[in-house]
């Protein structure tokens, strides 16, 4: 079977979750063609693919497996470079990990799809946003021959939404890999990054972390009002939000800005992996009360590093966390702040919802999702050859 794949997402350089998404699901895959007889693998992109040392040298191993097509294009790089090499080459699949399907494909196409949140936060989305984005979703409910989503509750969205027929859907979770952490003989952390210094972060400060866009469907506004309570007894705690600004973010500003936290909510904007990483081992709380999420892979970060989790019961949340996280309204700024108060307050209830995350973690795996991508790939070569 040969695979096309669009890697035109296959991205480190500031990556957000769809491009995190691609990137491991795709190494994953490329490690799974690589042990098997069966199956080879072509690669779309815009420019050349830079990958990890791990994954080069499985390339180099087996070269015949592996070609990465280089289809160059400023604009309209799937409707008009990615569909004309369907009409030229056709791949016996064609896989779209976090984006959209080409209106030329081959008979057999796969697509995830991550979440429908501008159904339910249309005004976190301009006009054309939310258009393009119901139109796509539309197109490969109809076109694409399987559509590969990260939770039952994405699932749900696609049957309630586009009347998506369930046995074109499977539930495939996200995996997690372990990041690669600074060893210990390298010193403080903190010292070793510009921006802990320049916002006065070091090993000693009390902080709850947000990681994910700085927008308004991660309901940071309601978050920060929460915060804002909580540090009237708590005034050693800072609440640090790190990541792109994104839709709402003024509105966010606003509210830091009216509830005199200036000193108090630090946004740090895009953080690296390693920054990330350092922030998260060493927060007090990990806080991500979004309104809505398909996934939520940050949650998973919290777990490995044993750090109590504070999320919104909505959406695919309570699915992927379970019984490892203390849940709260996101529509109530009380619940929030009840919540971030109950972390804090009660040690033994904490340390249970960090040993809940450590083993709720190793249902995460991104060899186990590449499997499961491989066998809805080649549920759909049978019917092809008639078997």
């Amino acid at each position: 079977m040969q695979i096309g794949i669009d890697a035109s997402r296959y991205a480190l350089d500031q990556a957000t979750g769809v491009e995190w998404y691609s990137y491991h699901i795709i190494n994953a895959l490329i490690e799974q063609v690589a042990l098997d007889d069966e199956n080879k693998m072509v690669l779309y992109s815009r420019e050349p693919l830079v990958f990890d040392e791990k994954i080069e040298e499985l390339i180099k191993e087996t070269p015949t497996k592996f070609q990465n097509t280089i289809l160059k294009a400023k604009r309209l790089w799937t409707l008009w470079k990615l569909s004309g090499e369907m009409e030229k080459r056709p791949p016996d699949v064609l896989f779209i990990p976090s984006h959209v399907l080409p209106l030329s494909r081959p008979k057999n196409s796969v697509i995830t799809i991550h979440d429908v949140a501008f159904k339910y936060l249309r005004t976190s989305y301009s006009f054309m946003q939310y258009r393009y984005l119901d139109w796509s979703t539309k197109y490969a409910v109809k076109h694409a021959s399987r559509i590969i989503v990260p939770s039952e509750a994405t699932a749900a969205d696609l049957v309630r939404f586009y009347n998506c027929r369930q046995e074109k859907i499977t539930v495939i979770p996200h995996g997690f890999l372990a990041p690669k952490m600074p060893s210990k003989s390298s010193g403080d952390p903190f010292e070793k990054y510009e921006i802990f210094r320049y916002f006065k972060i070091d090993k000693d400060t009390n902080y709850i972390l947000f990681v994910g866009r700085l927008e308004s469907k991660k309901n940071l506004e309601r978050l920060i009002k929460a915060f804002a309570k909580f540090v009237d007894s708590h005034p050693d705690y800072k609440l640090i939000l790190a990541g792109k600004r994104g839709v709402g973010f003024n509105n966010i500003m606003r509210t830091v800005q009216e509830n005199n936290l200036s000193e108090k909510v630090i946004m740090m904007g895009y953080v690296s992996e390693d920054e990330k990483n350092i922030l998260m081992q060493n927060c007090k709380i990990f806080a991500f009360t979004s309104l809505y999420e398909g996934f939520g892979m940050p949650i998973l970060d919290a777990f490995y590093f044993g750090k109590p989790v504070l999320t919104a019961h909505v959406s695919c949340l309570p699915e992927v966390a379970k019984d490892a996280a203390c849940y709260c309204d996101p529509y109530d700024v009380e619940s929030i702040e009840m919540g971030l108060m109950k972390l804090v307050s009660d040690e033994n209830y904490a340390k249970s919802l960090v040993e809940a995350g450590t083993e709720r973690l190793k249902d995460f795996s991104w060899a186990k999702a590449a499997k499961m991508v491989l066998a809805v790939f080649e549920s759909l070569i049978p019917k092809q050859n008639g078997q």
